[in-house]
């Protein structure tokens, strides 16, 4: 997650989407391990929020530490994964300095592209570092933002408000209002305010490629198809909207 305000809401997501969200992320893990001939072991869950697909991943028998550049999403993280307190670090995704240390780094929810370009290419550089060779990272990112004004219900208790401006090529203004009802009533919760760079996914691929990374497999919207064609247009067309890139650096790194 992004630096900013904690949404609430975050807590609040049915623990069955945390629970089918966990095993995708692990769905993916073992295609890669079948194609690379590789066994993972060692998670690092990059912008990890507040940890809420940890125990899931533990479960299986990996080894998860969690980054977030947020101080109250580490401790409710924390608070979640009682007894591995030690593996949650506060930290912004782009000051990382792990050498070889993890199989595998997953950054989902779009918790990419909030910095500045340099800063975002910076990230990915520290992600191929972080990796064992044929580790892989795993990124969940969507294809376009709509612009406009748009209401998102997260609960039958709390919904929010966002309004999303274009401001340059790939980036957007993003503001986002969290309410919750009270009888009749509306309750501000909390509010977020960001620059978000969405990046085309031929972009992003060449982005990549350009720091080491392969392309393993790219599946769009929840693995419900998978993806060779990168065309912007061409994809939003389908009706695709979010894709899963699992890449991997090389063995000869």
């Amino acid at each position: 997650m992004a630096k900013g305000k904690v949404y609430l809401w975050h807590i609040d997501w049915p623990e069955e989407v945390n629970f089918i969200e966990a095993y995708y992320v692990l769905f993916l893990i073992k295609l890669a391990e079948k194609k690379l001939g590789m066994k993972y072991r060692r998670i690092l869950d990059l912008a990890c929020g507040i940890g809420r697909h940890h125990k899931y991943w533990r479960e299986e028998g990996f080894e998860v530490y969690g980054v977030d550049a947020s101080e109250e999403f580490i401790e409710i993280a924390k608070e979640r994964n009682r007894g591995f307190e030690k593996y949650y670090v506060v930290k912004d995704m782009s000051e990382i300095d792990y050498s070889e240390e993890f199989d595998v780094v997953v950054s989902w929810y779009t918790s990419f592209g909030y910095l500045s370009h340099e800063e975002n290419k910076r990230v990915l550089m520290n992600i191929y570092r972080a990796l064992k060779p044929c580790g892989i990272f795993i990124l969940d990112y969507p294809v376009k933002f709509l612009e406009g004004v748009h209401a998102i219900k997260h609960s039958e208790e709390y919904f929010e408000i966002e309004e999303t401006k274009k401001i340059s090529e790939y980036t957007l203004d993003y503001s986002g209002v969290l309410y919750r009802l009270s009888g009749e009533n509306l309750i501000k919760v909390d509010e977020l305010k960001l620059k978000l760079t969405i990046y085309p996914p031929q972009v992003l691929k060449s982005m990549l490629e350009e720091i080491g990374f392969s392309i393993l497999l790219v599946l769009a919207n929840r693995g419900a198809r998978r993806v060779k064609n990168f065309s912007l247009p061409d994809l939003i067309e389908t009706g695709i909207r979010r894709l899963e890139w699992v890449v991997y650096k090389s063995p000869q790194t």
